[in-house]
């Protein structure tokens, strides 16, 4: 949340020729209601449900840039359906750097509870990720450094 995964995405995907897709638009288009509306609808539990149909119609389909949700690798079984289709990359954001860039976000449910806390919980799990870079620098300094990370991992 607030890494720039969606910035950074669109840039890398004009950049590989591939489709982009942010996980969360997915989820609202096919749910026919946002993030929010999924989250008050039936809780957190209805919201990952959908994420993880969502998820899985990604991986069975085309290559494409996918900007999954903070919370997306953090449920059991995501982070190994994303490492077995493609390259996971982790965009590392110092979360002083994300709270700039989040405050007053109010379409983002998970935000007002605990922040810190989850950020802290999360990045262990994150840094699992085959690439990791830099996120805090300017979105065209990422997407250089994401695009020499995956031609080193993919010859």
């Amino acid at each position: 949340m607030g890494a720039g995964k969606t910035t950074v995405g669109l840039d890398l995907a004009r950049r590989l020729g591939l489709p982009f897709v942010d996980l969360d638009q997915f989820i609202e288009s096919r749910e026919g209601l946002t993030v929010a509306d999924l989250f008050e609808a039936g809780g957190e539990s209805r919201f990952r449900t959908a994420e993880r149909s969502a998820l899985q119609t990604m991986v069975d389909g085309p290559p494409a840039v996918l900007a999954c949700g903070g919370g997306t690798p953090c449920q059991p079984g995501n982070l190994a359906l994303l490492e077995a289709w493609s390259t996971v990359v982790f965009l590392d954001v110092p979360f002083d750097v994300i709270q700039s860039r989040i405050e007053g976000g109010k379409d983002r449910p998970l935000w007002a509870e605990d922040a810190l806390s989850r950020y802290q919980r999360r990045l262990p799990l994150y840094r699992r990720a085959s690439v990791r870079v830099d996120g805090a620098q300017e979105v065209p300094a990422v997407v250089e450094q994401v695009v020499t990370a995956l031609e080193q991992a993919h010859g």
